[in-house]
């Protein structure tokens, strides 16, 4: 046996049973989520786990029979590390799979000759492949450290590069150790301390880029619900046939008229004997003629105004930040509109709507809209003759 390797009693033992800690509480972290992402974890400790007992049997028996077991379960250690990276990104590179399959491939073949070497020699070899797989899935996940990327990643990543350099200081060491043992003896001691605060690490930062991929998700879903609500309350404002804001809306605009006035003009507009049309022509047709309104209204205003359908036949406009002269030059231009109103199937169907406007200074929405509303009315009885039937 080599007594210059011997190692830190309790150095060993912690990492011994930090191994086993570490692998029960990713057990118990996958059996809550069912992540692939922490069974991977749970794979790459028990297999530490494994390379430690393998390393104590050799210590214990001094048989190279146990060097091979646990250079390779050392290995896989490493490799597990490069599956757990990868389930945690969305699209992991196929050469993380590559990686995976290749190291363990070339690890048996090397320490298959490498246990003629003796524990120094195999640890040599050992120290190259664990420093070719924490440097490669480094490299691979320095890629993904952008601006937007969090600290568990970045510690993650740091980790790695940690694990990889730590691992070619080990083959130096080791490389040392064969030629003049005393020189490496101080280092070599306290070898499992070094490794047990760089596999704590790694395990803390696996942790918190798991948990800030989980707070990732949990922040879509919250923006995917409060769009939904806001969709949904939108929609429980708007009037099914004509797509404008319904009365409901209009009635909270007002209420919330209270303390700010809007500036601009109302217009209230009003179609002339639609009940005729509804009796003549059908309610099927009559609802055609609101929806294409509607259409025609959501057309003719800016992005800045709104329009309601206050009930039935009536609709409401507010025209932001406009004069009433320019008000009315746009609803005539609406009406002259509905004077060309084609119906499908029917034809021509003129149709004439009466409007009233109001400004809104130092009164409310609410007192704009009822003093709109009695001009339209008035406007109404002014008219000299009783309109004629639609499509007379």
């Amino acid at each position: 046996m080599e007594v210059l390797l011997a190692p830190d009693p309790v150095s060993f033992a912690a990492r011994l049973v930090v191994a086993l800690l570490f692998a029960g509480v990713f057990v118990f972290l996958y059996r809550e989520s069912r992540n692939l992402y922490f069974q991977y974890w749970i794979i790459g400790w028990l297999l530490l786990a494994a390379a430690l007992l393998c390393r104590l049997g050799w210590m214990s028996t001094g048989r190279a029979l146990f060097l091979a077991p646990a250079g390779l379960s050392h290995l896989a250690f490493a490799v597990s590390l490069v599956f757990s990276g990868a389930a945690v990104h969305t699209r992991p590179e196929t050469r993380l799979t590559s990686l995976g399959l290749l190291v363990p491939a070339a690890g048996s073949v090397v320490y298959i000759a490498g246990v003629a070497l003796g524990f120094r020699g195999a640890q040599v070899l050992l120290s190259i492949l664990l420093a070719c797989a924490f440097g490669s899935n480094f490299v691979l996940s320095r890629r993904l450290w952008t601006a937007a990327a969090g600290s568990g990643r970045k510690l993650f990543c740091v980790s790695l590069g940690a694990g990889a350099a730590l691992s070619v200081h080990d083959a130096l060491v080791f490389s040392a150790s064969l030629l003049a043992p005393a020189a490496a003896a101080r280092y070599l001691v306290y070898y499992d301390l070094y490794y047990l605060v760089l596999e704590t690490l790694l395990a803390f930062s696996a942790m918190l880029m798991w948990m800030e991929a989980q707070n990732e998700q949990l922040r879509r879903a919250n923006e995917e619900l409060a769009l939904s609500r806001q969709q949904l309350a939108q929609s429980a404002q708007l009037d099914p046939l004509t797509g404008l804001l319904n009365r409901a809306a209009l009635n909270q605009a007002c209420e919330a008229d209270a303390g700010q006035h809007p500036s601009g003009i109302v217009a209230v507009l009003d179609l002339d004997n639609f009940k005729d049309i509804n009796d003549s022509l059908g309610h099927l047709t009559g609802d055609e003629v609101l929806a294409s309104i509607g259409g025609l209204i959501r057309g003719s205003i800016r992005r800045t105004d709104q329009a309601w359908r206050w009930g039935g036949d009536e609709f409401v406009i507010l025209f932001q930040d406009q004069t009433r002269e320019s008000a009315d030059e746009r609803l005539a231009g609406l009406a002259e509109r509905l004077q060309r109103f084609q119906v499908r199937g029917r034809g021509a169907l003129p149709i004439r709507v009466s409007w009233g406007t109001a400004e809104i200074g130092s009164s409310s929405l609410r007192q704009a809209l009822e003093e709109a509303d009695n001009h339209m009315y008035m406007k109404k009885k002014e008219k000299s003759s009783k309109p004629k039937l639609f499509g007379e």
